[in-house]
């Protein structure tokens, strides 16, 4: 049985750096390829991708790479292929393909003849994904490009940002990898203090608290492959044995004005295992209490926030006072602190008046974002290409 592939994590785009810094702390020599990093791995180290990685949305096996001009010869190589040692019979098969300078360029019909080749496999067809997710799903991504058909099978059967806590949600929630992302970023350290005073459904804070306690991002979903034949379960009792080494713990305080975003910020914190490590308040953010009474806060830490901007939430309203509110409220913290913003306008960046620096930049929502980082105590003025 093939137990070793070439595979490829993939990451919203702009985030390949920190997730080829993450998947190098995992020892896999990876390259760093638009959308995500390419490496080779064997089963277990598939496990610990799919468990530890927190910037990955996908890990996708490469099962396959040939020549293809037409359906029939499509259907035809892709029966050759062992079936039989991916997929399990008894977990649905979602098949999702695209084509893009091929002669082959009908989806549909890419994806039936290549479900068709996998009912010939097992001798009848497997069942059908259903619509509510409840069930787990094998999925198989089809690609057609310049008449080159790339079958690829994800390792887990829920995208990796969806992490299982965050069952309530507040109005644009974050998503968990973008989060992770920020905090990476930021080169946010266990045993450092963070701050968030938007903190809607929590996810930054929630993302911070596992870093802090050397959790793995995907400890609430099933084991990755589970849902497949390539599952070994003595390599993954290995991996779920694995834990980190932290510093003692800092605090986190995480704060909103709306009380119904603070209320499913503590639930999610409870489904995370991480509601002991943060502090919830329900306040506006000048109220928050580090903000409020500087001389409360620790010496140091990370203020980590994405702050409204103005698309989704407060549609309509002049934000610019707020921002600068913030940058005046977070420069009184001192120099020991950093600034981690996720912004959509550069403008209103701008207002805050901190010197910030751009690290990366992706798409949440469908609008542009930047990450900008920042260091208190050095220049309180925003350079003019800074943000």
């Amino acid at each position: 049985m093939q137990r070793s592939f070439p595979a490829f994590a993939a990451c919203l785009p702009g985030l390949e750096p920190l997730l080829h810094r993450e998947l190098a702390g995992l020892g896999v020599a990876g390259t760093q390829l638009q959308g995500g990093v390419a490496f080779h791995a064997e089963v277990p180290l598939l496990l610990r991708c799919g468990h530890w990685l927190g910037t990955a949305s996908h890990v996708l096996l490469r099962l396959a790479e040939f020549p293809c001009r037409a359906l029939g010869e499509l259907e035809r190589k892709a029966a050759g292929l062992p079936w039989e040692q991916w997929l399990r019979p008894d977990v649905a098969l979602q098949v999702r393909a695209t084509t893009r300078k091929s002669r082959v360029y009908h989806t549909g019909a890419v994806e039936e003849r290549v479900g068709n080749a996998v009912a010939r496999a097992f001798g009848r067809a497997l069942p059908v994904a259903r619509q509510d997710g409840e069930l787990p799903t094998a999925n198989l991504a089809v690609r057609f490009h310049a008449d080159v058909c790339t079958i690829s099978l994800d390792a887990t059967s829920t995208p990796l940002h969806r992490r299982g806590y965050r069952l309530a949600g507040a109005k644009a929630p974050l998503r968990e990898d973008l989060a992770h992302a920020l905090l990476l970023a930021a080169q946010y350290q266990p045993g450092e203090a963070l701050c968030d005073p938007f903190c809607g459904s929590g996810t930054i804070a929630i993302e911070a608290a596992g870093l802090l306690l050397g959790l793995p991002p995907g400890r609430l979903r099933p084991p990755p492959l589970q849902h497949l034949a390539l599952f070994d379960a003595s390599a993954w009792r290995s991996v779920a044995a694995e834990r980190r080494t932290v510093p003692p713990p800092a605090p986190i305080a995480a704060s909103d004005r709306d009380a119904g975003a603070v209320a499913a910020a503590r639930a999610n914190a409870e489904r995370a295992g991480v509601a002991t490590a943060i502090t919830f308040t329900t306040a506006a953010f000048t109220a928050q209490p580090w903000l409020a009474e500087p001389g409360t806060a620790p010496k140091s830490g990370l203020l980590a926030c994405n702050p409204p901007f103005g698309h989704r939430i407060g549609k309509g309203q002049d934000l610019r006072p707020l921002y600068q509110t913030l940058g005046n409220r977070t420069a009184e913290l001192g120099p020991g602190w950093r600034v981690a913003l996720l912004a959509h306008d550069p403008r209103l960046a701008r207002r805050t008046g901190l010197r910030l620096s751009m690290q990366c930049s992706t798409r949440h929502g469908g609008l542009p974002v930047t990450v900008l980082l920042g260091q208190l105590g050095t220049d309180t003025a925003t350079p003019s290409d800074g943000a």
